[in-house]
């Protein structure tokens, strides 16, 4: 059978979509499962019957497996490569999965949300960077979008098992909805043995004839095709301009003559942004809020919650605007949804908690527009090549750092200082703006090489942010001259390894 079942050119970076996408799935559902599940009697009696705080560890328990996961991908992740790292987090997730499903006490739950967020830190670490690094620079923007339709369908998905299930009188109510999750699991990894590894992957370990014959399936030619040779040599030329670093944890700290700590750390603050904006409030604990918060009885607030998670869905928009003023427009709504969910939550009355509802509606809008649309391909764009991994997993931890200290402190908060935590979300989504202005450059519909080169051609984050709003000939001409440099001086290096050879 010919490898990839025979899959060329745009049939394969969709199957390859589709494989990433399944991994958004499953990361959608896993953060959803649970929303239902704080509301739930039979649940919570299993767990003996947990006080806010201690709701709040055994839901966010989870996001420290997902640290230590991103941190062990950090690590390991660059020598197992995309693939690899994605199969054995889905083969962990699974294990954890059943511990979950399983349990008849509290010890053994966090065990099993421990172990599953070990897993989902592998899968979210490695497929954004698969998925960047195999699709073209025009359609990243619509792949990405793709993938996160997906995450968004497993929150949906989530919700409504919890909600069907929800009328069953023993166990099945809860463990049913938490088991499901090994289906998405399974499947991943089936696509990840039929799929290829990431080219520019395999190129930065010396393995450039491969890559070149991968480049050849994806892009649907051989490697004497123009844009062929294009895309091979401009993955060459970037190995050779970060020639001088290893790849190493050193070289995430330093700059190496192309920015290296600054675009690390713009991808950790992407990530940690993302989190203080409160979404998590919405995904882990919508039937919580509604119920302590607005007043809503268990049923009404599942079922609302349901509501909303497939109004994230319809909410979904794709990329075209470019990255900096989706971060912008998403963080000025959120702030002001968040206000307003504040005082009308404080204000109290039935038509005030109808306000609060449909406030946070808005907020999961503007959330899909502006940050969900954007950050999980903006970290893997921003980065260098050799750190590209590790960089990654680095974001992934400052992610589920924050998403951990979020999760922990919703029911406290909700319980100790109610509307005004959301007036706390709405300044640090206010305060994001000022950091997206004027640290961010503008990274749509470039390709992964010229944004290095783009980076290599300036002497400050300032004049790579101006450069990159600019969006004119001016950024790519730059580039283009520093890769033409880099290029030639990697011809030279190579003709006298020839030369000494023949001596």
């Amino acid at each position: 059978m010919a490898p990839y079942l025979g899959l060329r050119g745009m049939p394969l970076v969709i199957f390859i979509t589709a494989a990433c996408s399944t991994g958004f799935l499953l990361f959608g559902y896993d953060n959803g499962v649970f929303s239902g599940l704080t509301t739930d009697v039979l649940f919570l009696e299993t767990m003996g019957n947990p006080d806010a705080t201690l709701l709040g560890f055994i839901v966010a328990v989870y996001e420290l497996g997902c640290l230590a996961g991103a941190i062990a991908s950090a690590v390991w992740g660059e020598m197992m490569g995309r693939r690899q790292l994605t199969v054995w987090g889905s083969a962990v997730l699974i294990v954890g999965t059943v511990i979950q499903c399983s349990s008849y006490g509290r010890a053994q739950m966090i065990v099993g949300r421990i172990v599953t967020g070990l897993g989902m830190g592998g899968i979210t670490s490695a497929v954004p960077v698969w998925q960047c690094e195999t699709t073209p620079a025009y359609m990243r923007g619509r792949t990405i979008a793709i993938e996160l339709s997906s995450l968004i369908v497993g929150i949906v998905i989530a919700y409504w098992i919890d909600y069907g299930c929800s009328g069953y009188t023993n166990s099945f109510q809860w463990r049913f909805p938490i088991a499901f999750q090994i289906v998405f699991a399974f499947a991943l990894i089936a696509m990840c043995f039929l799929l290829p590894e990431s080219p520019r992957w395999l190129a930065s370990h010396a393995r450039e004839q491969e890559a070149l014959a991968i480049i050849c399936l994806l892009r649907d030619g051989t490697a004497e095709d123009e844009r062929v040779a294009s895309e091979y040599n401009e993955i060459r030329d970037a190995i050779a301009l970060e020639a001088e670093e290893s790849g190493s944890w050193k070289d995430c700290f330093t700059d190496g003559g192309i920015m290296g700590w600054q675009r690390v750390a713009i991808a950790c603050s992407c990530q940690a942004l993302q989190e203080f904006t409160g979404t998590n409030i919405i995904t882990y604990y919508a039937p919580y809020v509604m119920v302590h918060s607005v007043g809503l009885s268990s049923q009404q607030a599942l079922l609302l919650s349901g509501g909303l998670q497939l109004w994230f869905l319809v909410a979904f928009i794709l990329d075209k605007i470019g990255r900096r003023k989706l971060f912008i427009f998403g963080s000025l709504g959120m702030g002001s949804c968040m206000l307003i969910s504040g005082l009308t939550i404080m204000a109290g009355g039935k038509s005030n908690g109808i306000g609060a509802v449909v406030m946070l509606y808005m907020f999961q809008a503007f959330f899909t527009w502006g940050w969900m649309s954007n950050m999980w391909c903006y970290p893997s764009e921003i980065l260098p090549l050799r750190i590209r991994q590790r960089g990654s997993a680095l974001s992934v931890v400052w992610q589920w750092l924050i998403t951990f200290l979020v999760v922990e402190i919703t029911p406290v908060g909700i319980q100790n200082i109610g509307w005004k935590l959301y007036i706390v979300f709405c300044i640090l989504n206010w305060a994001s703006i000022v950091v997206v202005y004027f640290f961010y450059p503008e990274t749509s519909g470039k390709t992964l090489e010229s944004i290095d080169f783009l980076f290599a051609s300036q002497s400050s984050l300032r004049q790579v942010v101006k450069l990159s709003k600019q969006n004119k000939i001016d950024d790519v001409g730059l580039a283009r001259e520093v890769q033409a440099q880099v290029h030639e001086k990697h011809e030279e290096k190579r003709v006298e390894r020839v030369e000494k050879t023949v001596e």
